[in-house]
């Protein structure tokens, strides 16, 4: 079991899926499992491995998927109900088990709004750091596995139903990054006030002035345009393509570990 394990993990890399490996790394009394046990959890419940069978592990694979843990996690479970730390199985075997949850592959979901240059250097850079991409353009030639090889997801969306394409949540991040202006402004209009962690666009200082200006006189409330890092990235004074890629990862990054003090750089609003 192990080795076919140990192989469908490395074809989950390969395919750049969001998964989870599930150990038994300890055991007390009588459980359905032996120590090492191992099993893989996909975000769609999908499985592959075992922990034991039964109810225990179908309750690890729905907290899995519910969960979907950024950090390695321990979990105890309890087959006896003498345990208050740990988590009633509802099971008779008398015993307790206990998992490590470890996240494998790219768990943070990034939509790259734009596959141009700047989005195949940033999808190629995401990819390996972490970031589940999602990459999004409304020209076929640019929305192509052959122009983003990383990307879990390669689309051609409807830049004026764009939220309707997009899943939101709490740890989103999001790129607007476009071949034109008008396009970056649109794509802003539908993502701002859904759930995100970060929201960024491309741009010039005068390009950003005047598009979250226009915003706000069409109503956006200047907290949500606070939100958005724009013109997107840390300045570097660099403009090749990878170069700005690993300002904005540099910048996602720093946002998705919690920093606090991340510079929004000139857009108006978040200076006030």
């Amino acid at each position: 079991m192990s080795e076919s394990i140990y192989r469908r993990i490395a074809l989950a890399e390969e395919e750049n899926r969001p998964f989870w490996l599930v150990t038994v790394v300890a055991t007390s009394g009588s459980t359905p499992a032996t120590l090492g046990m191992k099993m893989l959890v996909f975000g769609d419940g999908a499985f592959q491995g075992t922990v034991g069978g039964g109810t225990i592990e179908n309750q690890v694979r729905s907290r899995v998927v519910a969960k979907k843990p950024r950090l390695p996690e321990r979990w105890k479970f309890d087959m006896e109900g003498g345990d208050d730390a740990a988590e009633k199985t509802g099971m008779e075997c008398g015993g307790t088990q206990e998992m490590l949850v470890e996240p494998l592959g790219p768990v943070w979901p990034l939509v790259i709004v734009g596959g141009g240059h700047c989005g195949m250097a940033l999808s190629a850079l995401a990819s390996r750091s972490g970031f589940s991409v999602t990459v999004l353009d409304d020209r076929p030639e640019w929305a192509s596995k052959a122009k983003h090889p990383d990307a879990r997801v390669v689309t051609i969306p409807a830049y004026d139903r764009l939220a309707e394409q997009i899943e939101f949540g709490a740890d989103l991040f999001l790129v607007i990054m476009t071949h034109n202006h008008q396009y970056d402004e649109l794509a802003l209009r539908h993502l701002l006030g859904k759930e995100y962690r970060y929201l960024g666009m491309i741009g010039s200082d005068r390009k950003v002035d005047q598009i979250m200006k226009r915003l706000r006189r069409g109503g956006f409330s200047q907290r949500e345009l606070q939100r958005v890092y724009a013109p997107i990235g840390f300045a570097i004074g660099s403009h090749a393509p990878f170069e700005i890629a690993v300002s904005i990862l540099a910048q996602m990054i720093a946002v998705r570990n919690g920093v606090s003090a991340v510079k929004m750089n000139s857009n108006p609003f978040s200076k006030k």
